[in-house]
């Protein structure tokens, strides 16, 4: 089940991830369902578009989340799995919020340019985009995270994130140590080379190839992923037609994943 999250409350960058969600489905219509990496169809199994989470009524970062862990619970009590599309960041805290519950045993696999592991963001928040995966560490399991594209953090984050990261092209590695585990993907759309994806509050030079991504998606095939999400997308910071087509190809894959993972659409 696709739920579209247009959350922008912490952002330090470039602001316009809550008009994400709606650029990327505006060019998933004309997308193909068929993904070559997989060599699977989208139409041959069942996809639902909840739409999109209304946050207009809620001030706070918390009251937001709230809403975003509730309706990540209701798709579990609809035996489906979520896939998240940003948005900002943050929204991971409240899919792990949820999916804990049914998976205690959840791991958490991070694509991304950035660590995320600050205790306070920029913001001055303990709860924001920035600070999203020390949040999420603190309710996982230890040895539970796994950080793949990272080549930007503070001092701080370091020391955190060097003993969470594994090279992208490891995939045997990341296997590993996922193996007979419920996994959670969380895609930064920055950890992408802005070459390639520049519509992104915050890019960072050096990043991934789309082969890269594409070949770690395919390598982790059979893994239990429970569920996902694609951040941070940003159509105000490059608002042409390539970086939104790159987004949407990429939600096509990440349904792939879920739905040919080790157990299936449930």
């Amino acid at each position: 089940m696709i739920l579209a999250v247009p959350l922008e409350q912490t952002t330090t960058g470039i602001p316009g991830t809550r008009l994400g969600p709606d650029r990327i489905r505006q060019f998933s219509e004309n997308a193909e369902s068929y993904s070559p990496y997989f060599k699977k169809d989208l139409a041959d199994c069942s996809i639902s578009d909840a739409g999109n989470l209304e946050f207009d009524y809620l001030p706070t970062i918390n009251e937001k989340l709230a809403l975003i862990q509730k309706k990540v619970s209701d798709c579990l009590t609809q035996k489906a799995k979520p896939l998240l599309v940003g948005g900002e960041h943050t929204l991971t805290l409240a899919a792990v919020r949820a999916m804990i519950s049914k998976y205690p045993d959840l791991a958490l696999l991070q694509l991304d340019a950035h660590a995320d592991l600050r205790d306070v963001g920029e913001s001055g928040s303990k709860t924001a985009h920035d600070t999203v995966i020390k949040r999420v560490s603190e309710i996982l399991k230890p040895d539970s995270i796994i950080q793949t594209g990272i080549r930007c953090m503070s001092r701080e984050e370091s020391a955190l994130s060097e003993a969470l990261t594994m090279d992208i092209t490891d995939i045997e590695g990341i296997r590993k140590k996922l193996a007979k585990r419920p996994v959670w993907l969380t895609l930064d759309l920055d950890i992408l080379d802005p070459s390639i994806m520049p519509a992104v509050g915050t890019p960072e030079p050096m990043g991934a190839s789309y082969r890269e991504v594409i070949d770690l998606l395919v390598g982790l095939k059979g893994i239990n992923f429970v569920g996902a999400d694609i951040v941070e997308f940003n159509p105000l910071a490059a608002d042409f037609a390539a970086p939104a087509v790159t987004a949407a190809n990429l939600v096509r894959e990440a349904c792939c994943l879920l739905v040919w993972s080790a157990h299936g659409l449930q």
